[in-house]
């Protein structure tokens, strides 16, 4: 088992991890990102942690990376009309309804 580059993408199941769980840590530790499997269904992600600042950009990417959150277009989000709840505002809706409550 070489040393890992940063970012390289790992499956092991759960009773490998199990077992030879010191060298899936230093391989984290490394910068791998290792999927831990459970009957060959992926139930979890074992990723390293960032001790550094990182700036927000560079978070948004590592995010995506892992599947965590998908990027947006860019694209503005389409104007909408607030909710309202029999002629009146939302806000003003839940106000009342947590008076109500105490």
């Amino acid at each position: 088992m070489g040393t890992p580059r940063p970012s390289s993408r790992r499956v092991v199941g759960a009773r490998e991890l199990k077992t030879r769980l010191g060298r899936y840590l230093r391989a984290a530790r490394e910068g791998a990102i290792i999927t831990v499997t459970d009957r060959g269904q992926p139930i979890a992600h074992l990723v390293p942690l960032r001790t550094e600042a990182t700036d927000e950009a560079t978070a948004i990417e590592e995010l995506a990376a892992i599947g965590l959150l998908t990027k947006g277009s860019g694209e503005p989000l389409p104007r909408t009309t607030p909710a309202r709840v029999s002629g009146e505002p939302i806000e003003e809706t839940i106000r009342k309804g947590r008076e109500d409550r105490s």
